[in-house]
């Protein structure tokens, strides 16, 4: 179990990077990876998201996008996923120094609670996920009516309309093909938006576990030091949320273990 958590810690936090990598979008890249180095390295530290981290994570003249603020957040949303209680203070220390609406701290509870049913790992995922919310029902419906991806382009080809429905779209994608990460990261490259993409990945990721992506896409992760660096992190991270030092350490039962006899000098 302690395995495939860690296993599905590297999918979440990984898959994105490695959708990225494969599939070169023809619009502007989202800058979310050194936010997620940031709160990674806040979380091995303190646990906690720090101030100076909070202020670079959108700028003041941005407009919050909440599928864009989820991604940058992604480690945050992962750290905490079993309790809600806990990410709201995150949030709540976020928002001392970013005007978060309403609406963006709605979808990002309502991703904790997505990612929270997929590292459960229970039966009958996808109607939970939908169960979820309302939003999120429409999911169930098109896949029931196998509604085909070209007639969900034709629906969703707007921009605007694209930014506000990452979350189905990326679900949709997910749902169609879930124990394979390559066919949910191509069916949502056929969007072409960038957001759609990295929750994709996130998704699939946290489902099939880094071991679930396929090798040769595995290996565009070269091993230089950039990504060298980041396997660590995660990992620290892990064992962080773990909270032991070495969670693999086997301690042998005391019935296995041989006790030297005591010596008695017999004269």
């Amino acid at each position: 179990m302690i395995q495939s958590l860690l296993n599905s810690f590297r999918g979440i936090l990984l898959g994105p990077v490695i959708a990225k990598q494969i599939i070169a979008q023809k619009q502007t890249e989202l800058n979310w990876e050194i936010t997620n180095e940031k709160i990674i390295i806040d979380l091995i530290q303190k646990e906690t998201i720090s101030p100076e981290t909070c202020q670079t994570i959108i700028s003041k003249d941005e407009e919050i996008i909440s599928g864009e603020f989820i991604l940058k957040i992604l480690p945050l949303i992962l750290f905490f996923h079993e309790t809600e209680y806990l990410l709201s203070e995150q949030l709540a220390t976020i928002s001392k120094h970013i005007n978060l609406t309403e609406e963006v701290i709605q979808e990002v509870v309502l991703f904790r609670q997505i990612i929270n049913l997929i590292l459960e790992n229970k039966e009958n995922l996808l109607q939970n996920i939908c169960n979820l919310s309302q939003s999120l029902e429409k999911v169930q419906n098109l896949l029931n009516n196998q509604t085909p991806l070209t007639e969900i382009k034709r629906q969703f080809r707007e921009k605007k309309v694209l930014n506000s429905n990452y979350l189905l779209l990326s679900l949709y994608c997910f749902a169609r093909t879930p124990d394979n990460f390559k066919l949910s990261i191509l069916q949502a490259s056929q969007f072409n938006h960038p957001l759609i993409l990295g929750i994709t990945a996130a998704l699939s990721g946290g489902y099939n576990g880094y071991s679930g992506i396929s090798i040769p896409w595995r290996l565009t992760m070269s091993l230089d030091n950039e990504n060298n660096l980041r396997e660590q992190q995660i990992t620290q991270l892990w064992k962080k949320w773990v909270g032991v030092d070495d969670p693999f350490k086997i301690i042998r039962p005391v019935k296995n273990q041989v006790i030297n006899p005591v010596k008695i000098n017999n004269r």
